[in-house]
């Protein structure tokens, strides 16, 4: 079997590496799910305009660790009605570390919160009447605030609370909804002047993250989870999630709102969070392009020691799970993909890319002398490779030319074809599709 080189669609993703000889990827903005283009760091770096951040986690799932972009977790702090400044803070009028400042807020006095955004909270002093941003990290969540809810994804709003009933309209992912009553697993709540009912299943709130929640006749119970309209204590306790009147959360946990890949946690996983970091986004202005924005630690490890390659033997490489292998003609010359990628020159020691390092990506070497790996292609021999696929293009492409739009691309196989053509196989988490190209063009056309 052969696995290909996953494309997460993920806020900020990027796909340049140390090998690129100090290129940088640029995105149209922080959302675009494939970057537009590359460029030096030095060229972007004379015009910078802004600087800002992008909350990233590492969390714990299934006994495995992930990565994952701040925008597709939810955290506790997204869900309260109310947030209290630890510290006296400004707030600013914008969710960025350079924006304008707002004013300043007292600590340990609660303000309301009017939205929360990749990390940030809009909130609102009652007593100032002064609105601005924070970064949630600023604020503690108040125990006895029973807080809103969540749209993990697009959700239907229904006339009544049944999956068959009459659907009014579709709130977004992310969206913040206030209950006004529960009814079966579903809530009540008015959105753009049309009131409704939402699954809860659907939805992420306070209860999900309760370490303890306080019951209006028992106090306070240990939670095990919640289901739908229900919170579950550590005794197997069923309760109405409505009889709840407090929550004590669990700070180190996150319910994930969009699955990123095929082993990774799904819709509604509850993660344990390890690590929280951010990324640096700059805004540049670039000749040719205009205003782009590109990761700030990206190419900054190029200077770094270099990495001492792995060196295997056939004999141990044959052990492992081999999932792709290629040869340039009748040499002994070759690419291998087993938990890693390796070349060799004769076939008996194989040494270890590690710009690859225990990545599984399908290799191809052409009869016009390039080696391909995954989304990469080196004119010599393997030893520095480059990106020959422009995400974005194809992304559109693919919308466009078969209208729907890719949920990931992953690259699942690579075939060298005659009159220096190639073709690759797409996984785009719709169906697969094979397209080819001119060895030397990025112009892909459908194959049939």
């Amino acid at each position: 079997m052969c696995f290909g080189l996953y494309l997460v669609i993920f806020l900020g993703a990027s796909f340049c590496s140390a090998a690129d000889n100090a290129a940088v990827s640029f995105y149209r903005s922080q959302q675009s799910l494939f970057p537009s283009g590359q460029a030096r760091r030095e060229s972007l770096e004379k015009k910078i305009l802004r600087r800002d951040r992008e909350p990233w986690f590492r969390v714990q799932w299934n006994n495995k660790e992930f990565e994952i972009p701040g925008d597709t977790l939810i955290v506790d702090a997204q869900l309260t009605q109310t947030l209290v400044p630890k510290k006296s803070l400004s707030l600013w009028q914008l969710p960025q570390e350079t924006a304008p400042r707002a004013g300043r807020v007292e600590a340990k006095k609660a303000l309301l919160v009017l939205q929360t955004k990749n990390g940030w909270a809009q909130v609102k002093s009652p007593e100032k009447a002064l609105v601005g941003w924070a970064p949630l990290e600023e604020f503690e969540t108040p125990f006895e605030d029973t807080g809103v809810f969540v749209t993990l994804m697009d959700s239907f709003l229904r006339k009544k609370p049944d999956s068959t009933s009459e659907i009014l309209t579709t709130v977004p992912r992310l969206w913040r909804v206030q209950p006004l009553a529960f009814e079966k697993d579903h809530i009540r709540v008015s959105y753009q002047g049309r009131s409704g009912y939402l699954d809860l299943a659907n939805l992420a709130g306070r209860g999900d993250f309760a370490m303890w929640a306080y019951h209006k006749d028992k106090g306070w119970l240990g939670i095990s989870h919640r289901e739908n309209a229900h919170l579950y204590t550590v005794n197997k306790q069923k309760f109405p999630l409505v009889d709840f009147l407090a929550f004590n959360p669990y700070k180190d946990r996150g319910v994930v709102s969009q699955k990123l890949s095929e082993d990774g946690p799904s819709i509604r996983s509850r993660v344990s969070i390890t690590h929280t970091r951010a990324h640096r986004w700059a805004l540049s202005q670039l000749e040719g392009h205009g205003a782009v924005w590109w990761r700030l630690e990206e190419g900054e490890d190029l200077q770094a020691p270099p990495v001492s390659p792995t060196q295997i033997t056939t004999e141990q490489l044959m052990k492992r799970e081999l999932t792709s292998v290629a040869f340039a003609g009748k040499s002994m010359k070759g690419l291998a993909s087993a938990n890693g990628v390796f070349r060799t020159d004769d076939s008996k020691v194989w040494t270890e890319i590690p710009q690859f390092a225990e990545k599984d990506y399908p290799v191809a070497i052409h009869p016009d002398g390039i080696w391909y790996v995954g989304n990469y292609k080196s004119h010599d021999e393997g030893r520095t490779f480059e990106n020959y696929i422009k995400w974005d293009k194809l992304a559109q492409q693919i919308q466009t030319g078969l209208h729907f739009p890719p949920r990931h691309l992953r690259i699942s196989q690579i075939e060298p074809l005659t009159h220096s053509r190639i073709r690759i196989l797409l996984d785009t988490g719709v169906q697969k599709i094979k397209m080819q190209a001119h060895v030397l063009s990025t112009d892909w056309q459908f194959v049939k």
